[in-house]
């Protein structure tokens, strides 16, 4: 035979006290996640690149599109702010 040991009750939830009615009482909103600024700036290197090997000029292009991507992320990170 084994020995038993008893084990503590577990907690009788109040009323009203699942997560729906905590989010519903006005407790700290859920936390937002911060956009992906670093893709405009992939996007313009690529994108840039590919523009300057049309027009004969890929470095300038490139840097172009870095540019670009730049102030995009700068704007993305600004209206996050």
């Amino acid at each position: 035979m084994r020995n038993h040991v008893p084990r503590a009750p577990r907690p009788v939830a109040a009323a009203g006290a699942s997560r729906i009615g905590v989010a519903q009482r006005g407790m700290a909103p859920p936390p937002r996640t911060p956009s992906a600024g670093g893709f405009p700036i992939a996007i313009g290197a690529l994108g840039g690149t590919a523009i300057g090997l049309y027009a004969g000029q890929p470095s300038i292009g490139f840097l172009a599109g870095i540019a670009a991507g730049v102030v995009l992320a700068v704007l993305i990170w600004w209206r996050e702010r």
